[in-house]
């Protein structure tokens, strides 16, 4: 899907959890504590409201993936939080808006880490002009932030002869549907107080087309409870999301430092 090691319609990647409870069947879908985004005031600009939607939601998306991921060292410097990764691959990640494209980019391209081994992840409304911008930095793709409130998210039940296994610590969920022997699909959702962030959600290519994606979003979301989720979805994800009711905030373009110098 990505370098990011997507395999299937995705957000963000699966890492193991320590021990768990079971969830054996559907729980009630909301939790108290995570409030939606408001609407704009009557005296609020549109693009100045726009603007505030799209900087509270990328804050709550990174804090959730973070979570998912296990990164929680991370810090605000210049209005950009550095996510401290740790990959040999990719030591760290600037998540900012397009305000703050030029604090990021500054902050990889003179940090100590390696050539290519500094990202970032900025929403932005135009890709293509933030990506000219921001040379010598390499784009690498457009994903798309995404948010639903998850008491109007689509119901799909788990096909036969699948099954589903649900299994919890009190803010990671992981979901696994399972099929002919094998793990078919697999998922994962965080759960803070700002909210739920489901991370990698992928099918495997032997049981893709057959509904497994969209019935394990329907088991997390269930399972959540909290009124209101994102993710980041990649090119080939977004139309499941769009079909489970997801709402498209705002573009985000995914950058690294170029490995040519």
């Amino acid at each position: 899907m990505n370098p990011r090691a997507r395999s299937g319609p995705s957000a963000r990647s699966l890492s193991p959890v320590g021990p768990a409870w079971m969830l054996m069947a559907p729980v009630n879908p909301r939790r108290p504590g995570a409030a939606s985004i408001q609407s704009p005031s009557a005296r609020e600009p549109s693009s100045l409201f726009d603007r505030r939607v799209h900087e509270e939601a990328l804050t709550r998306w990174q804090r959730g993936w973070s979570a998912a991921r296990g990164w929680t060292d991370y810090q605000q410097v210049d209005d950009v939080t550095v996510v401290r990764v740790g990959e040999p691959e990719r030591r760290v990640e600037y998540v900012a808006t397009e305000a703050q494209a030029t604090a990021a980019a500054h902050l990889a391209l003179t940090d100590s880490n390696p050539p290519g081994t500094s990202w970032l992840a900025i929403t932005t409304d135009d890709p293509a002009r933030l990506a000219a911008n921001l040379k010598p930095l390499e784009p690498l793709r457009t994903e798309w932030l995404m948010t639903i409130t998850l008491a109007d998210h689509a119901s799909h039940p788990v096909p036969p002869p699948y099954t589903l296994e649900l299994s919890a610590t009190p803010s990671i969920i992981d979901a696994q549907i399972y099929g002919y022997g094998e793990i078919a699909a697999t998922g994962r959702m965080s759960v803070l107080h700002t909210g739920a962030v489901a991370d990698q959600i992928t099918t495997t290519p032997a049981h893709r087309h057959r509904g497994l994606a969209r019935a394990l979003m329907t088991a997390l979301a269930r399972a959540a409870q909290t009124p209101t989720a994102y993710l980041s979805a990649s090119p080939a994800g977004r139309p499941l999301y769009e079909s489970l009711g997801w709402t498209t905030l705002t573009p985000l373009l995914v950058a690294r430092t170029s490995t040519n110098y």
